[in-house]
């Protein structure tokens, strides 16, 4: 079962637009989905229009809005960004 793992929503956010631009991704589109669902778009180049890895994330209701531990790895099992860099950025943001 999906536990939180501490980490906040806006950290996370901020953590995959730096890894993806990092690992060479053009643009990123994201934003709030339904409820606790929060999606993210990801474009090799920032000029397509359609994207090349699309995944969604659920969060807490709590203040901190935190993510739960199986989608805290989704970034890095879609895109090229490794878990240690990723977790890495993520650890800085806290």
């Amino acid at each position: 079962m999906p536990k939180p793992t501490g980490y906040k929503l806006d950290h996370y956010v901020k953590a995959v637009e730096q890894s993806l631009l990092e690992f060479g991704y053009g643009r990123i589109n994201h934003g709030y989905s339904n409820g606790s669902v929060y999606t993210f778009e990801v474009f090799e180049k920032g000029s397509e229009t359609s994207p090349c890895v699309v995944w969604s994330i659920h969060f807490g209701h709590n203040k901190k809005k935190e993510i739960y531990s199986d989608d805290l790895k989704k970034i890095y099992q879609k895109t090229t960004v490794t878990k240690e860099r990723f977790i890495e950025i993520l650890q800085n943001l806290k």
